[in-house]
């Protein structure tokens, strides 16, 4: 009897798992299908740019990282040096000289939204010298906002 009540409740398991597991296929595939229709601006940039950019990006995201582990560390020092040297105001403009820097190909306001983070940064540079931790995570916190509106207003693909 027990072996039957066994088999009984592995063969309802498999059921319901089966079903959930068709349902989650089914979701994800609706998903990837409404998703299709990126309403994002499409930002157009020769192919240079766009590696320079995108190298730039997966810095800034290592950057994001690294002064959270500071700030988490509480090295207030270490994440200023690096929130100033690596995202900073002081960061910006390196790929002037090439003639390909993505500053020139964006539109105005997804260049403002850049110069924010940078700003931004900046202040969690500052804030930390400061030795407010608080303030720090503050102006972190606007860092990675303009990281979203931008990737959530534009895209270059």
């Amino acid at each position: 009897m027990c072996k039957k009540r066994v088999v009984l409740i592995c063969f309802l398991f498999f059921i319901v798992q089966n079903a959930h597991s068709e349902e989650a296929t089914s979701t994800a595939r609706n998903v990837t299908s409404s998703s299709s229709k990126d309403t994002r601006q499409l930002v157009s940039m020769p192919e240079q740019t766009l590696e320079i950019m995108r190298q730039d990006m997966l810095e800034h995201l290592a950057t994001l990282s690294e002064i959270i582990g500071y700030l988490a560390a509480n090295n207030l020092e270490a994440a200023a040096d690096v929130a100033e040297k690596k995202m900073g105001r002081s960061s910006m403009g390196k790929h002037r000289g090439t003639g390909m820097g993505p500053g020139r190909f964006m539109p105005p306001a997804m260049h403002s939204i850049g110069r924010g983070m940078h700003e931004a940064a900046s202040e969690v540079a500052t804030a930390a010298k400061q030795g407010d931790l608080k303030g720090a995570y503050t102006s972190l916190q606007k860092v990675t906002s303009s990281c979203v509106a931008c990737h959530y207003s534009y895209r270059t693909r």
